[in-house]
């Protein structure tokens, strides 16, 4: 029993986790060949329609149409003497009328009212895509190999984007084919790591296809990879619209009807890549509030030790002596056990 296994992401954007070397796949499994059939690595891109930038043509009124250098397409301005003109369509807007009237299809600017002064118009106008692409490195190696690529695009990106895809695919010979892995879970538009020396390998290929076979009644399965050459993608251009550019236009196309732009291509590796924006915070109104502070004052310093003192006065004691012709006052000082006048003892004081 087969299984395909179809995973779908970007191409490019997942690199397998395994690496294909010798030893890793069945012996003789390894039929991977290149292929220099569609070799290119200068290549033309034809197609559809492109719309160029602001084009001005200096001009000198007078009686005569003036002829333009390529069939106008909006916006167009014409300004003389630094002055911008009214501008009608000839063959709907009234002569008369305007300062000149335009002739898109004839290439004509037909004075109206303003015959005379010099001045410029300025306007786009379409050109064919004609895009050349160069790969210096494949033509050193293999010398130049021309191809056109028609596309059937308005779109010059578009175009420009088609042409690298197709030159770096096939500016390097196509090596494709399939190979056994003995083990491993592969899916397609992987990019694998193929290192072979025996055929000369040593580069990333694309995944396109897995196939899983299972085999009845026995615990093994299979597995058959078919590998190629990644479209490589690039993201810088060099671009060189110079002088060398016009002859390479007249000596290569023979027609002046626009600008043949050249790019060199330079190799980039493709990778996926996400980006988070943040979006701006939200606007919110701030309200004022009343707010009271109450502050702490230093105490005031006071000395807590009181001492109390209290002061006992003993009178004097006169002594008399009696049977005596005279008498003398004796003095003494003694403490009295006795309260005092002004001391009231407690209840349970006695004297003794």
């Amino acid at each position: 029993m087969s299984i395909v296994s179809v995973h779908f992401f970007p191409v490019g954007s997942r690199i397998s986790k395994y690496t294909l070397t010798q030893g890793s796949y069945k012996k003789g499994s390894a039929q991977l060949t290149p292929n220099s059939s569609k070799l290119v690595n200068k290549l033309w891109i034809k197609g559809g329609k492109a719309l160029s930038a602001v084009y001005p043509q200096a001009i000198t009124v007078g009686a005569d149409p003036i002829p333009l250098h390529y069939s106008p397409r909006e916006p167009v301005t014409v300004t003389i003497g630094g002055v911008e003109k009214t501008l009608g369509i000839q063959n709907i807007d009234d002569e008369g009328t305007k300062d000149f009237l335009l002739n898109a299809s004839e290439k004509l600017l037909i004075p109206d009212q303003c015959t005379t002064g010099t001045g410029t118009i300025s306007y786009k106008y379409e050109y064919p895509i004609k895009i050349l692409l160069e790969e210096p490195i494949s033509q050193g190696q293999y010398g130049v190999f021309e191809d056109i690529l028609p596309v059937d695009t308005d779109d010059k990106d578009l175009a420009l984007e088609l042409g690298y895809r197709h030159l770096f695919k096939y500016s390097q010979p196509v090596i494709s084919g399939s190979i056994d892995p003995f083990s491993g879970v592969y899916k397609p538009g992987e990019y694998i790591l193929t290192q072979i020396t025996a055929l000369k390998i040593n580069q990333y290929l694309e995944i396109k296809e897995v196939t899983y076979d299972s085999i009845p009644g026995q615990a093994r399965v299979d597995i058959k990879l078919q590998l190629e050459s990644p479209e490589r993608d690039v993201s810088h251009i060099l671009k060189d619209l110079s002088k060398r550019l016009a002859a390479l236009e007249k000596s290569t196309q023979q027609d002046d009807e626009g600008p043949v732009e050249y790019y060199i291509a330079r190799e980039e590796s493709w990778k996926w890549v996400e980006v988070n924006e943040v979006p701006p915070p939200i606007e919110t109104v701030e309200y004022l509030r009343w707010a009271e502070v109450v502050n702490r004052t230093v105490p005031v310093s006071t000395s807590e030790e009181v001492i109390w003192r209290e002061g006992l006065t003993v009178p004097p004691i006169i002594e008399h002596i009696e049977g005596a012709e005279w008498a003398e006052e004796l003095t003494a000082t003694q403490l009295s056990l006795l309260p005092s006048d002004t001391l009231y003892p407690a209840d349970d004081l006695y004297p003794m």
